[in-house]
């Protein structure tokens, strides 16, 4: 029992020796520093009673166990070093992205474009939209490749053709077209489209017949005038260019008299 008291006393004597070494070590500005040091842990303490932070010590507890807290103070050092990274004028740029942002969806809202949505992923589902854009893309290359000059020459063509279309217009197509229904009624329309072709093997015939009466005429204005009489119309028909003529003519009238006599 003395030796426990013993030990007692000399623990406290080496105790009183820490604390008048810490005392005689301390200088004044240690001193005030420790109490505000001091204040500063009280204060917190009591507006984290006051918060009922307290509560919030599990959660915490949670988040340091799970990792969260990490992840939050990572999040937190990119957040950082995005607004150390970003100036004045990339601030300002995003702010009007935002606003301008903004905007359009309140003209969106205004405008009811939400009711477009279904009928363009219609569009999209269906590939209409791909082929619109392929479209544009079209219309933009020719009007990129079109020079000024072929634009006026396109204008002039396209006002000449309604120009047309109205005189057309004004000038009884409205009765063409009936009589081309009257002609495909009847048929006569499929007949002369049927004859077409042959006509058109026969025009060259039709020419050369032409020609050959005009040549006839003008050698018959060169010629020389008959003298009359019996004696030249005897040489006449001596001649053997003159029969073989009456007999393509005598040819000819009996064709066209088997023909068109046996119509009759």
């Amino acid at each position: 029992m003395n030796a426990q008291t013993e030990d007692v006393k000399a623990i406290s004597t080496e105790v009183e020796r820490v604390m008048s070494a810490a005392r005689d070590a301390l200088t004044d500005e240690m001193v005030s520093r420790l109490a505000t040091t001091a204040g500063d842990a009280a204060e917190l303490l009591d507006q984290v009673n006051r918060a009922g932070l307290v509560r919030a010590i599990p959660a915490l507890a949670q988040m340091v166990n799970n990792g969260d807290l990490d992840r939050l103070s990572q999040l937190a050092r990119v957040y950082a070093a995005a607004q150390d990274a970003l100036t004045d004028e990339m601030i300002g740029r995003l702010s009007g992205a935002v606003g301008e942002g903004l905007a359009l969806l309140d003209q969106v809202n205004r405008a009811g474009l939400d009711r477009a949505i279904p009928a363009l992923a219609e569009m999209v589902n269906n590939g209409d939209l791909d082929r619109m854009i392929k479209l544009v893309r079209v219309y933009s290359s020719a009007e990129d490749a079109l020079s000024d000059e072929m634009v006026g020459r396109l204008t002039d063509t396209i006002g000449n053709g309604l120009s047309l279309l109205d005189r057309f217009s004004r000038g009884g197509a409205e009765h063409v077209v009936k009589m081309l229904e009257s002609l495909q009624t009847s048929g006569a329309l499929e007949r002369t489209a049927t004859m077409l072709p042959q006509l058109a093997e026969r025009l060259a015939t039709v020419q050369e017949v032409l020609l050959s009466v005009d040549a006839a005429a003008k050698a018959s204005r060169d010629a020389a005038p008959a003298k009359g009489g019996t004696r030249g119309l005897w040489k006449m028909m001596r001649d053997p260019e003159t029969q073989d003529t009456m007999r393509f003519l005598l040819t000819v009238g009996k064709q066209l008299r088997k023909d068109w006599g046996a119509k009759k």
